[in-house]
């Protein structure tokens, strides 16, 4: 359609000068110096159409020749680009079939000529970090940080990311940098939360909580599970036994009770041997909530009648008659209240359902309590031979 309307005005255009041609409009005289010239006004002004048309071909001309090395240095730059696209998507496919090596390779050799090179470096340094070659790694991440200063957090972030199995120290530095010059920023918030609960950066994580509320994006729940772990890992780095009763008094039931708070309390305890009201603690927990690392504890209580723990314990069974847990701790309690023939039964029982080191160490302890040395020394063998059996030949 463009075409037509333009060989139609192209038509029209002809037909006018032609026309204007044949007109006589009458006479122009032109003289200079000795010189006269004599023709018709049609004439000249269809010599000044045709000067104007030539002078803006020659303008056209003009402009395109000047224009011409930006033209070739664009086209040039639009070649690159393709080459270095093509040389992610080669990169991308040979990463997701674990090829790291070619991964690497395609990725950095274009890395510099491509609109997304950040893409490139960063891609690249998680391929050489997949191929544990940390100096490859680090190398890509300085260029990365070089060429694109405006994309430091990113690059940082990812660093971390990397780095974090290896050297979490480090790790930590950077995130807590990050998280101070953005210190709204949810990924950098969760990434160092994350690092810190490994860690178990208590401390910490308390001066960060108000940020984490506002803004790590957690729910309800998840932020509970996290002021609970904290809180136990505040009591699991008590100083002394004074230090872990002042915290446990600020505590509330609900956060008394529970399991991962109950289990770090209780283990502290056991550890400088102060075991009164220990029991008591445990039962209310597990009642509220069964937990096999609390039933595990109860069987190390080693304070008071090991007798009444023994049938408290013994009501457990009936909601939880296979719990190889609970029988462990029923045959230290049993063991304890010099019942052998209930000891060996559940610990017994306990190795049926999961054999463990620790309980053929408790059930041959039984029966060197007895008197059994004997049968202590073959418990010892078949722990050797069941949890190491001899190879075959």
């Amino acid at each position: 359609m463009k075409k037509l309307i333009g060989w139609g005005l192209l038509l029209i255009f002809a037909v006018s000068l032609t026309s204007l041609a044949l007109l006589n409009l009458g006479e122009v005289t032109l003289k200079w110096d000795v010189w006269e010239i004599n023709t018709s006004v049609s004439f000249v002004l269809a010599a000044l159409i045709v000067l104007l048309i030539v002078f803006y071909a020659l303008i056209r001309v003009w402009l395109w020749l000047k224009g011409l090395p930006e033209a070739w240095r664009k086209r040039r730059q639009v070649k690159r680009y393709r080459q270095a696209q093509m040389s992610l998507s080669k990169g991308l496919i040979a990463q997701e079939e674990s090829d790291w090596a070619q991964a690497e390779k395609q990725l950095i050799k274009s890395a510099k000529l491509s609109e997304n090179g950040l893409v490139h470096y960063l891609t690249a340094a998680k391929m050489a970090d997949m191929q544990q070659a940390s100096a490859r790694r680090d190398k890509y991440l300085a260029q990365a940080r070089e060429l694109y200063p405006e994309d430091a957090l990113t690059i940082g972030l990812v660093e971390a990311r990397l780095i974090k199995e290896q050297d979490a120290g480090t790790a930590a530095v950077i995130l807590s940098e990050l998280h101070r010059l953005q210190p709204n920023h949810r990924a950098v918030l969760s990434e160092y939360v994350a690092l810190l609960r490994r860690q178990k950066q208590a401390e910490t994580l308390m001066k960060l909580m108000p940020a984490i509320k506002k803004h790590a994006g957690l729910n309800r729940d998840e932020l509970d599970g996290l002021e609970t772990e904290v809180v136990a890992m505040r009591l699991a780095k008590s100083a002394n036994h004074t230090d872990l009763e002042s915290q446990w008094q600020g505590l509330s039931t609900k956060q008394k009770l529970n399991p991962l708070v109950m289990a770090e309390y209780v283990q502290f305890c056991l550890q400088v041997k102060q075991f009164n009201g220990l029991a008591e603690w445990l039962e209310k927990a597990i009642k509220t909530q069964w937990d096999e690392r609390l039933v595990y504890l109860y069987g190390q209580i080693q304070f008071g009648p090991a007798f009444d723990r023994l049938k408290k314990a013994q009501a457990w069974l009936k909601d939880h008659p296979d719990d190889p847990v609970l029988l462990l701790s029923l045959g230290r309690l049993a063991c304890q209240s010099q019942l052998w023939g209930q000891a060996h039964g559940y610990l017994r029982e306990s190795l049926r359902l999961r054999p463990e080191l620790e309980t053929f160490h408790v059930l041959a302890q039984c029966y060197e309590s007895e008197g059994q040395d004997s049968q202590a020394a073959l418990v010892y063998k078949q722990a050797m031979l069941q949890l190491d059996p001899p190879s075959k030949t």
